[in-house]
């Protein structure tokens, strides 16, 4: 059953991505990536998401723009501009790696994933998220 929801998840990811179509109608068609988070992530981003890996300790801070979260996922869209908004500006993430929360943020910033090099733990955990 697990196989059937992440070929799932492959197929209706890959059409979207084929179809350069997001999920979201009102995200224009920008290289947020390069715009935003390549160029200069930590003088413009306004949050951070840290992770702390389990086995060895080692801290990664993943640096992204609210607003562009909030206009690719009405999750974030609450949590950042909602009645009960966060105040915080580092966020620890505990049920994701750093690597598929990665992904995650590229996919938000347009940025094109190759889904075919991925293997199935990282594909579950984007599946997760």
């Amino acid at each position: 059953q697990a196989y059937n929801c992440l070929i799932h998840f492959y197929k209706r990811f890959t059409t979207i991505l084929n179809t350069n179509k997001m999920a979201a109608p009102n995200v224009q068609r920008i290289d947020l990536m390069a715009t935003l988070r390549d160029i200069s992530p930590n003088p413009t981003s306004d949050v951070s998401f840290t992770f702390v890996d389990q086995s060895t300790g080692e801290r990664a801070d993943l640096p992204a723009h609210k607003l562009v979260l909030a206009c690719g996922s009405s999750v974030f869209m609450a949590q950042f501009y909602g009645p009960s908004k966060e105040q915080k500006d580092s966020i620890p993430v505990e049920d994701s790696s750093s690597s598929a929360f990665e992904v995650f943020l590229d996919v938000l910033y347009n940025k094109k994933v190759s889904l075919k090099t991925m293997d199935f733990q990282l594909l579950g955990e984007l599946f997760y998220l």
